[in-house]
């Protein structure tokens, strides 16, 4: 702990003075009540705190940049007392040894006594004792009394100790530890710190816990704690909750902080009706400081047993992570109701397609190049069967999936004006009525941009091979009520070789009062069709070209108003779009190819048209993708009005309202012609206000005008606040011009119309109230309900939930109003710097409740 050489220094200083007699070397104030060693036995009063010994400081105690630094569950914190004495920000191999003692002695025998208040420094190195015997020849010092010893972000206090002064290692006697940083604490009958700095107990504990609040333990024979390498190991280890043994280990890792380190994971463990119980209990392997892997042993109680994997690597150049998810010889679950449909005559490889298969999933992300002028990206993702999601979901692995899982692989040179990026990308379906997403093998983009002053050019160049299986056969049931109507049809895919152009050069002038933006643009689109499925009358060399200007312009009008005795800055934008487009003959691309399944297929590879709303008025083409050009001549008028806060500068309500019109009534569509279309466009407006930090209001309606008809509408409200309360509502509508029978045998409205709302309500500090539901009004039948409640706190938290879905793997077989509910419940534990905490409710709940993952964020 003390250099020897330092230590004869100090010795020798001692010996010329006190020889003579018994004097005193210095003389300190008794100890601050940071440097008491026994835990105080006074009754507790209102500002009493029994753990001030441990460094243990209640929230109430901490400044206010302490409070805003610690975690919102927690009541207080670990904070170590300033160090403000000489040479405390120096490291002890290049500080001098200062010490200071009510008494000193120096005996015959070589032998140093300090007594009373000893205090020994040298860099940012303290000890504190009542006494300190120094050997010189054993280079060694004795301490007995209150011990203390200090390092940044480590306190040991204890009995007695040995502290050897040229290898600086120490021994102490009923030991007392706290590593600040890492929010860790506990005991030993014996703890050692070695001269690399790890600390090692014996017969010691361990926790994250708030003092007097230990919900775990962790107890070891023998507990290793390294605060440089951020790792700790225990042999012979026992864990206990509320004092209650539940795991042995006779060898553990455990990370101190929030650093990962290898080792066993909190289990993850849930319950529903279809898969019954379900078990993941996921091993964390540090592998090396640029690479790890988590491997999850899963066992599902109604599908049998398999495993999860997820592998990460960095490195200067990439980023990779790989994720490999296995079941083999699925049992098919327990589905009372697909039983039933078997039963009754259905196949059983239709309505169970997966039973008896193996399943698996192989996910890859790789990211290459960052800030070089080449750039990389990976993104495949395969499953073994459409319903591999729906059934399975995953325990511990993070995967993107809705309707489609991509495979995908691009590299890209980077310019100073050009970039060239050449990319393959394929897709599989996980919707089973949709064969018609096409594959890129490749696709070449070599796209160019200047700028000159307000000038822009803009060059685009896209070549593009579509690739898909000549045919396919769709199996289907057109009586979802008679097994006798399961039936087969094929469809024919034609292939084919797209090049699309489009050349654009704008001027971009704005000005604080409002902006123009004219464009002068030419495009190009041409096919080379694979003729195997091409009607006779096709042409297998389509093309089309178009010349277009367009005019973007606004104006800023501002005003400052008050009403309800606040300020407010009120704004007035309206704005023009104006596109004028050649005529574009794009007649060779509907109906070419034969299709045994409707008669005919027209070219569309990539494109459908956007979801009109207020945000489309403005674009330069109705479509995504580049099948089609747009060459419907329009003018848009929007406006836009704000109330602004002048202070936060938050939009305390902005509305907006605005419409198309065209100039004449043909205009080309996604797959069709339009003649005598209408003069002009659904009108659109949108809502949205945010009269409190915490609150946010929007809204946006599609009317019709021509039939006075709401086509389309939302609502939603989002409230969080500072005390992690959540408040939601929303709803959802679109406007369908066809019927269907409900249960009572009357006509109904098929229109979508849904609402959900969810709710995070705090009971406490530490507890919450969960909620969630989603719910049909067209069929009026609940979509999803879901109910819990989380206990959170500085050690641990646990979330209980259940819920009941609508169950959509039969959405194929039955009628959707005869679809049934899937039920479970869900439970989910961490022990924080102990155990992780599995995805399952976590994702569930982020699914099912806005703003719930920014809560997240937000209680770190």
């Amino acid at each position: 702990m003390l250099e020897a050489s330092r230590w004869h220094r100090l010795t020798l200083a001692i010996a010329r003075i006190s020889r003579p007699r018994s004097l005193a070397i210095g003389l300190i104030a008794a100890q601050p009540l940071w440097a008491q060693a026994a835990e105080p036995t006074a009754p507790a009063e209102p500002d009493y705190n029994p753990y001030l010994y441990l460094d243990w400081l209640p929230k109430w105690q901490l400044t206010p940049e302490q409070r805003a630094a610690m975690p919102a569950v927690c009541s207080g914190a670990f904070v170590a007392p300033p160090q403000n004495y000489p040479d405390a920000s120096l490291v002890p191999d290049e500080a001098p040894l200062r010490a200071t003692a009510d008494q000193s002695k120096w005996l015959d025998d070589g032998t140093a006594e300090l007594r009373g208040n000893v205090q020994i420094t040298q860099g940012y190195r303290q000890l504190f004792a009542d006494q300190v015997d120094v050997n010189q020849s054993e280079k060694t010092a004795y301490l007995r009394g209150a011990i203390e010893i200090r390092e940044p972000s480590l306190l040991v206090r204890g009995a007695a100790a040995e502290v050897h002064t040229d290898s600086k290692a120490a021994a102490i006697e009923d030991a007392t530890y706290v590593v600040h940083d890492a929010f860790v604490h506990g005991s030993a009958d014996h703890a050692s710190r070695e001269a690399s700095g790890e600390l090692t107990l014996t017969q010691g504990n361990y926790t994250r816990c708030e003092p007097g609040k230990e919900f775990w333990r962790v107890y070891g024979g023998e507990i290793s704690i390294d605060n440089v390498e951020r790792q700790g190991v225990a042999r012979n280890v026992r864990l206990e909750v509320l004092d209650v043994p539940v795991f042995y280990f006779p060898y553990m890792r455990f990370p101190v902080g929030d650093a990962r380190l290898s080792g066993l994971l909190f289990p993850s463990i849930s319950n529903s009706d279809k898969n019954g119980w379900d078990v993941a209990i996921p091993y964390y392997w540090n592998i090396a400081p640029q690479m790890d892997a988590t491997i999850v042993p899963r066992y599902i109680q109604y599908r049998g047993t398999g495993a999860e994997a997820e592998v990460r690597h960095l490195s200067e150049v990439f980023s990779t992570e790989l994720r490999l998810a296995g079941l083999p010889n699925d049992k098919g679950g327990n589905d009372e109701d697909a039983r039933n449909l078997i039963r009754d005559g259905f196949p059983e490889d239709l309505v169970l397609p997966a039973k008896g298969k193996d399943r698996w999933l192989l996910n890859l992300e790789q990211l290459g190049g960052t800030g070089s002028f080449w750039r990389t990206n990976i993104d495949y993702t395969k499953v073994s069967d459409p319903d591999f999601f729906r059934d399975l979901d995953t325990a511990n692995l993070s995967v993107s999936a809705e309707t489609q899982v991509s495979q995908m692989a691009q590299g890209s040179l980077l310019g100073e004006h050009w970039r060239a990026t050449l990319r393959a990308q394929d897709y599989q379906l996980l919707v089973k009525d949709r064969f018609d997403v096409y594959s890129q093998l490749p696709r070449l983009d070599i796209d160019g941009d200047y700028r000159w002053g307000d000038w822009l050019l803009s060059m685009r160049n896209q070549v593009t091979s579509w690739d898909h299986d000549d045919t396919q056969t769709i199996r289907f049931i057109r009586d979802t009520g008679n097994p006798d109507s399961v039936t087969e049809s094929t469809r024919n895919f034609v292939t084919a070789e797209r090049l699309r152009l489009d050349y654009e050069l704008s001027w971009d002038q704005q000005w604080l009062w409002g902006y123009i933006k004219p464009s002068l643009a030419a495009r190009y689109l041409g096919y080379k069709l694979d003729d195997k499925f091409l009607k006779p009358e096709s042409s297998d060399t389509p093309e089309a070209s178009a010349g277009q200007f367009t005019l973007d312009t606004g104006l800023f009008f501002e005003r400052d108003s008050q009403a309800f005795g606040r300020d407010y800055v009120q704004t007035l934008e309206p704005r023009l779009f104006a596109l004028v487009s050649s005529n574009a003959d794009q007649s060779d691309f509907f109906d070419v190819t034969e299709d045994p399944l409707d008669g005919g297929s027209d070219l569309l590879f990539d494109t459908s048209l956007f979801t009109f709303s207020y945000d489309q008025l403005f674009r330069n083409s109705r479509f995504t993708g580049s099948d089609r050009i747009d060459d419907a001549d329009r003018v848009a008028l929007g406006l836009t009005t704000r109330f602004i806060d002048p202070l936060s500068g938050r939009d305390l309500l902005a509305a907006s309202v605005g419409q198309i019109f065209y100039s004449n009534d043909t205009r080309i569509d996604r797959s069709e012609i339009v003649e005598d279309a209408a003069p002009r466009s659904e009108l659109a407006a949108r809502v949205e206000s945010r009269p409190i930090q915490s609150l946010r209001i929007g809204s946006e309606i599609v009317y019709d005008d021509s039939e006075h008809n709401i086509n389309r509408g939302n609502f939603s409200l989002r409230y969080l606040d500072d005390d992690f309360r959540i408040f939601n509502l929303g709803y959802y509508y679109q406007r369908k011009n066809s019927f269907f029978l409900n249960a009572d045998g009357e006509l109904t409205d098929a229109s979508t119309k849904q609402a959900n709302a969810s709710a995070v309500l705090p009971v406490n500090a530490h507890t919450s109230v969960l909620a969630g539901a989603a719910y049909d009004l067209t069929y009026e039948r609940e979509l999803e309900y879901l109910a819990g409640v989380e206990y959170d706190s500085c050690c641990y938290r646990a979330r209980l939930v259940w819920r009941r879905t609508l169950d959509n793997d039969l959405a194929d077989v039955v009628a959707p109003e005869d679809l049934k509910y899937d039920e479970g419940v869900y439970l989910e534990i961490q022990l924080k710097g102990l155990a992780g905490l599995g995805t399952t409710v976590t994702g569930m709940l982020s699914q099912g409740i806005a703003n719930f993952d920014q809560r997240e964020v937000l209680k770190q």
